[in-house]
């Protein structure tokens, strides 16, 4: 058999094994949730120290990359850089790396019966073959734990889990391969803008669709403008006042709302999954007609907010220190 048949018949026999892997990683994953959360944190916490010992001033942007060369040598451990305003021209990165073995069990699984489905090629089937089908998954893998994560770190500030490193009020975490395809997992720009931001924030977005995407607004005034049709997932107002909006068919996934007052708006249409309004407060403010799913409410203010019984099936509900 020549190589480019044994090729085509020894990933036709593994269609089944790759499309396995596929369908139970994310759940896999899910279920590490909390064990991701944990890493992040000792990933901090070994930065913190290694930032002390380099004199290093502060870091604002964080990435946490996943290393073929690693995976190659089977050590199943991320590699956590900090870097100032700089970026990759920093000189003097602040770098950790970070292990997280139970992430991998399905990776190492993947790889055992990739080999183990290598038998009776005679050879023709070589080891880089098998791990550029491992590699093409890893865009997956990345992605999962990226969207599980963004979850996971919403509540950052409240359990301390960036405390360990010095950041300046401009900072980020983006997770991915090294120098390769990234995501962002957080970004948090504490820093005012003026009255006149979100308007023009606004107009360069019908331009720019991605321009409002973890888009950060502190203490900001965000009136007289109303979004249609915009992509603003993870958009962050950071103890804003958002009066007079009509949101209308906005995807406002994973959006947050802390410490930020909602007077005389509308969600009309919005993707408000998993949006978070906790530590927000509400005057003449409807949630007619918005998908809610996973969404977080404070229960006080739940019965004012025009949602329905299907939209409260959705929702969960903040009792704050209710006993």
């Amino acid at each position: 058999m020549d190589r480019e048949t044994a090729l085509q018949d020894y990933h036709k026999s593994v269609e089944k094994t790759v499309s396995d892997f596929r369908s139970s990683l994310g759940a896999y994953l899910t279920d590490h949730a909390i064990y991701m959360e944990d890493m992040v944190r000792r990933g901090m916490e070994l930065l913190g120290e290694r930032m002390k010992k380099q004199g290093k001033e502060y870091v604002c942007c964080l990435y946490f990359s996943l290393l073929r060369a690693d995976l190659l040598e089977r050590k199943y451990r991320f590699y956590l850089h900090g870097l100032d305003m700089r970026w990759y021209l920093d000189d003097e990165p602040a770098e950790v790396y970070v292990d997280a073995p139970e992430l991998f069990v399905p990776i190492e699984k993947l790889l055992d019966a990739l080999k183990e489905a290598d038998k009776g090629y005679g050879g023709v089937i070589n080891r880089y073959d098998i791990w550029n089908m491992v590699f093409d998954e890893l865009p997956l893998f990345n992605s999962i734990i990226c969207q599980i994560l963004r979850y996971c770190l919403r509540d950052w500030e409240e359990k301390g889990i960036f405390d360990s490193v010095v950041r300046s009020p401009y900072w980020l975490v983006k997770w991915g391969e090294y120098r390769d395809r990234s995501e962002f997992l957080i970004q948090t720009d504490r820093v005012e803008k003026p009255d006149t931001a979100w308007k023009e924030e606004l107009a360069k977005a019908a331009h720019k669709p991605e321009q409002m995407v973890f888009g950060y607004w502190y203490k900001a005034a965000c009136s007289g403008k109303s979004p249609k049709n915009l992509d603003m997932r993870f958009i962050t107002f950071d103890g804003c006042t958002i009066k007079d909006t009509a949101f209308e068919n906005c995807n406002m996934e994973g959006s947050r709302f802390p410490d930020s007052k909602i007077t005389g708006c509308s969600f009309t249409g919005c993707c408000l999954t998993g949006a978070d309004f906790r530590k927000c407060s509400f005057e003449k403010t409807s949630f007619a007609g918005a998908t809610l799913t996973g969404a977080v409410f404070p229960a006080q203010s739940v019965p004012f907010l025009d949602i329905d019984a299907q939209q409260l099936q959705a929702i969960y509900l903040d009792r704050g220190n209710e006993e």
